[in-house]
């Protein structure tokens, strides 16, 4: 039976016998003559169990938790279906892919954002809305934030339910700071792009002074694709024209400020290290041989107190204002999907649904690898658990990442008409100006027409 046969009525009835609307069970024979429940549910075959593949890219020190959340909470309410947890093997996404294309991928995988939009160009993720709305009520809807929500519609479809979320921060080397005399900014959020660099370059010449040649103030990854564009629009830029446009914007003096502010400050001043100065090491891996005193990066509190507190004191802070007095960043669509060749479409949406919940969310994502939860309902109570769970966190002011939330600054990243056209240009051109810093911003001026070009041709 198609699941676009199902009236609402029926399929909450039929969620109520087996999980959520399962396709055995839609699928059952009719009821007896008479119409009656008791005639139907007698006439209904015995229910087998269904096993749902699941590809998971949490560690390995996380997947016993999440079996276990499994195999007790999602088996009561659905007796019928099991997970099958497989962990991600290395190259996942090229042999997701090809299994995809073949038909023997699993049934729900976890991605983000780019990987979607280009699966969906492939029609190969299956589009989740129909289940949406007949299966959750406006007050669930609502306790997702809308960035994230409205972001997992990509091409007219619903890719997925939210997993967690990450957002941009400031992350700060507090002994650094006492070190050389150097204000942490502030709480409160109430700095800009000019007391940023001015920090940037106080904390850098302090080093210097003690002959710390090796040292810089800051850390931008600029020539990351989902980690550039939220500062173009702080300065009051824009990459793409609209959502799915087709022109680039790279090329207007409020994007090429922005582009040219973060050029300066890697290669004309160096008060934020280049890539190559930090052994082209991530954040965390840059911050913890005191190669940089603050990285904007994401936020994983508890992984990011694992790996800075034995070295130095860390705490984190509000990327700050740009000129215009926006103050924006990326708040990631890091998701859960389902393939659309599954042979079980409901039975998966029923794990997608519940990974995505309080349950899965409170017991696994918040109590295992303490990273943000989805639900709004779920942010105060995250911030007790993961200091309940790492008690050194009392002086990290986690509190930040309620503000961003409640501020309502973080967004998706943008998306042209044709992404991997764009992306084909503008990536490496992001690293020749950032990573190899041989030519400045300037030069994106000449991708722009590239891209447009490439637009046209889509």
């Amino acid at each position: 039976m198609a699941f676009s046969h199902l009236s609402r009525r029926r399929f909450l009835k039929l969620s109520a016998v087996g999980g959520v609307g399962l396709a055995l069970a839609a699928c059952a024979a009719p009821a007896a003559p008479g119409g009656s429940e008791q005639a139907e549910s007698a006439a209904a075959p015995a229910q087998e169990t269904t096993t749902i593949r699941f590809m998971s890219r949490a560690g390995a020190r996380y997947l016993p938790t999440y079996e276990e959340v499994l195999a007790t909470d999602f088996r009561e309410q659905n007796p019928n279906i099991e997970v099958q947890i497989e962990p991600a093997p290395d190259g996942w996404q090229d042999k997701l892919l090809a299994q995809m294309v073949a038909g023997t991928a699993v049934d729900i995988f976890q991605a983000w954002g780019n990987i979607f939009f280009n699966w969906t160009e492939r029609d190969l993720i299956l589009d989740v809305q129909p289940y949406v709305d007949l299966t959750m009520t406006d007050e669930e809807v609502a306790d997702y934030n809308e960035f994230q929500w409205e972001g997992l519609v990509m091409r007219g479809i619903r890719v997925g339910m939210p997993k967690y979320i990450n957002l941009m921060t400031v992350t700060i080397n507090k002994d650094l700071f006492d070190r050389y005399d150097v204000e942490y900014p502030p709480e409160d959020g109430e700095w800009d792009h000019d007391d940023y660099y001015d920090m940037a370059r106080r904390l850098t010449e302090a080093a210097r002074k003690e002959g710390e040649e090796n040292r810089w103030g800051g850390w931008i990854p600029a020539w990351a694709w989902d980690r550039f564009w939220y500062r173009v629009d702080m300065f009051g830029g824009r990459v793409v024209d609209e959502k799915y446009g087709t022109k680039c914007m790279l090329d207007t003096p409020e994007s090429q400020a922005a582009l040219q502010w973060i050029w300066d400050g890697m290669w004309k001043d160096n008060y934020f290290a280049q890539p190559a100065q930090v052994e082209n090491q991530w954040f965390r891996a840059a911050m913890t041989p005191g190669f940089v005193c603050m990285a904007e990066s994401g936020t994983y509190p508890i992984s990011t107190e694992d790996e800075l507190r034995p070295a130095f004191r860390w705490d984190m802070r509000h990327v700050p204002k740009g000129p215009t007095g926006i103050r924006k960043v990326l708040g990631t669509t890091d998701a859960w999907s389902i393939t659309k060749q599954t042979k079980h479409p409901d039975e998966a949406w029923a794990v997608l649904k519940f990974l995505s919940g309080p349950i899965f969310q409170r017991k696994a994502i918040v109590g295992a690898e303490g990273i943000i939860p989805v639900l709004k309902s779920l942010i105060s109570t995250f911030i007790d658990d993961v200091r309940a769970l790492r008690p050194e966190l009392e002086d990290v002011r986690l509190e930040t990442i309620q503000e961003i939330l409640d501020w309502g600054y973080a967004e998706d990243t943008f998306w042209f008409k044709n992404q991997n056209a764009a992306y084909e240009i503008i990536n490496p051109a992001l690293e020749k100006v950032y990573i190899v810093g041989d030519v400045g911003p300037e030069y994106f001026i000449e991708i722009c027409q590239q891209v447009n070009e490439s637009q046209m041709e889509s």
